[in-house]
């Protein structure tokens, strides 16, 4: 007879619940750094809760971005494309994208474990699962600008251990991958205005 409660038995049941994954250290200088800026005409409350709420296959969707699987680490759940998921985004989740680069021609799987969900901070912190080609962290953060429209930043953190990859793919893919990402988020908050 088995002593596992049902989640103990699901958390064991999907590949990545045995990954780690590997976050932006302060104390280490050697990562690289990518920023971008997002403005929404919306209050920081609307724009938030798009972000927490929206179903993770339409937030990874797009040319190159290719929503494939979200698995929780605090429930056991897997979720894949084509299912409804209507839980919001929480800590613990680990999403698994597909990326089509050079128009499909070369197919990459990344991984990122949600870290942080702080409404106070108005932070949303992942980072890179195992396995990537990439290690480091991403940082969503919200803030009210002047004229009562709502700033959203993304910086990365990141390394590869290649000079290449680092300095010269990376940035343009990742780019690519978080307009994407942003603008489908963007047209989620348009449609329920």
């Amino acid at each position: 007879m088995s002593t596992s409660t049902p989640a103990q038995e699901l958390e064991h049941s999907s590949a990545y619940s045995q990954m780690n994954s590997i976050c932006y250290s302060e104390s280490d200088p050697d990562y690289h750094v990518h920023f971008e800026k997002y403005e929404y005409d919306q209050s920081i409350d609307e724009v938030w809760k798009a972000y927490v709420e929206i179903d993770p296959e339409r937030a990874w969707s797009g040319k190159m971005i290719h929503f494939n699987q979200l698995y929780s680490r605090e429930t056991g759940e897997e979720v894949f494309p084509g299912e409804v998921y209507l839980d919001g985004m929480g800590v613990g989740q680990v999403i698994i994208l597909n990326l089509h680069v050079f128009g499909g021609a070369i197919k990459l799987t990344v991984g990122h474990e949600v870290m942080d969900v702080d409404a106070d901070k108005r932070l949303i912190r992942t980072c890179y699962l195992e396995n990537s080609k990439s290690e480091g962290s991403q940082f969503i953060r919200f803030k009210t600008l002047a004229n009562g429209k709502t700033e959203v930043s993304h910086k990365t953190f990141y390394r590869s251990g290649s000079w290449f990859r680092d300095k010269i793919i990376y940035p343009y893919f990742h780019t690519k991958a978080i307009n994407e990402f942003h603008g489908n988020v963007r047209k989620a908050i348009l449609e329920n205005s």
